[in-house]
């Protein structure tokens, strides 16, 4: 898996047992690599740069060999004695995703989404069936094609007797509600707003040199206010992602959470808040907003964050004091899935579900009408 935060390349290796909607997962090991020269490649793409059909190739091409080299030296390092690796499933990086107006009555036509992948360098290399490109399926089904891992989060962390949160604090806020003892008809989910994508963006423009807030810092040494939400709630630019995430289901990306958006932000403060102030009154808006994400369920309820934003101490500070007192706030880490790793495990278990033919899509968390089987396969 590599996320909107382009931050790197998680690769985990997970045992499936069981069939169908009855498997089980259990993680194994998990290897993360740095984009290196490519992330900047991806990160204009991403912004809608242009580029010549070679050059998106090319880009395609590299980001496959990343992923052979990272898996090879994952199965080296951790795959058990006399196993074999049944299958890779490679998300590939999020270049564009257009899932349209959920309102709109074109059922696909106009929904799109463009997972950037080569996957020929993943089967030449390891002679495994790969299994890429898993949006499409819900998109031409009319629906956002995202969030795409509730149904393996009810996989990885259900509890019969536990209400569970699984959040995922990446580049974008999404979460999935396991309800004690659900079945999957019963999962909700969606995204809730940019985390890392508003936190990093800002840090990169108030502090030129930064690509984040180590150890949550800079946020840690200001004063935090209600100056996000206030310029957020009443600026043009920001509406739509309002709508989007608070009324419409829609989902949310890159090429919402802008380089304008973000300087947007910026000028509004300039002359009023510190830039600490600024970066503190960011993590406290999606401090809040995952609170609210949680607030109408029955107590005592879990809450298990994922993600980059888990590395930053000040966030998970007060993510925690703001949900209620009877929540308990854990790192995925303590249901056994690494924080870092939740979504490429999720990636494992989605594929293990294509293959015996289940949708991994849920129709009341993106809106499709019978998904159907997801993804696109590549044999050696």
């Amino acid at each position: 898996m590599t996320g909107t935060s382009l931050d790197g390349l998680d690769v985990a290796l997970v045992e499936i047992q069981g069939s169908g909607l009855d498997i089980s997962a259990c993680f194994k090991g998990l290897v993360s690599r740095p984009l290196g020269d490519l992330g900047p490649v991806l990160l204009e793409l991403s912004r809608g740069a242009a580029a010549t059909p070679i050059q998106n190739m090319r880009a395609a091409r590299e980001l496959g060999l990343l992923h052979a080299g990272a898996v090879a030296d994952l199965c080296a390092a951790t795959l058990p004695a006399g196993a074999t690796l049944d299958l890779v499933v490679a998300h590939g990086q999020t270049i564009w995703h257009e899932p349209g107006d959920p309102s709109a009555a074109n059922g696909g036509a106009g929904r799109v989404s463009w997972q950037l992948l080569d996957p020929w360098p993943i089967v030449r290399q390891l002679a495994v069936p790969v299994l890429h490109d898993l949006r499409q399926a819900d998109l031409i089904a009319g629906g956002q094609g995202a969030p795409i891992t509730p149904l393996a989060d009810w996989v990885m962390y259900r509890q019969p007797g536990q209400h569970r949160f699984v959040v995922n604090l990446g580049g974008i806020c999404n979460y999935t509600e396991l309800p004690a003892g659900c079945r999957p008809q019963q999962i909700q989910g969606g995204d809730y707003g940019p985390c890392n994508l508003l936190i990093d963006g800002l840090v990169q423009k108030c502090f030129p040199g930064r690509r984040y807030d180590r150890d949550g810092e800079i946020a840690a040494s200001g004063r935090p206010n209600d100056f996000v939400d206030r310029v957020l709630r009443t600026q043009e630019t920001f509406l739509l992602t309002v709508e989007k995430f608070d009324r419409q289901r829609a989902t949310l990306g890159r090429e919402d959470i802008t380089d304008d958006f973000i300087e947007l932000l910026v000028r509004q403060a300039a002359g009023d808040l510190a830039p600490n102030d600024l970066i503190a009154s960011a993590v406290e808006w999606v401090a809040r907003r995952v609170a609210a994400c949680v607030s109408g369920a029955p107590c005592p309820a879990e809450v298990l964050i994922a993600g980059g934003g888990t590395h930053n101490p000040y966030l998970v500070d007060r993510i925690r004091a703001s949900l209620k007192s009877t929540d308990r706030l854990l790192l995925s880490d303590e249901a056994g899935v690494p924080s870092q790793g939740r979504e490429a495990a999720a990636m494992a278990v989605l594929g293990a579900l294509c293959q015996d033919r289940i949708a991994i899509t849920l129709p009341q968390i993106t809106g499709a009408d019978r998904p159907g089987t997801a993804g696109l396969w590549s044999f050696p």
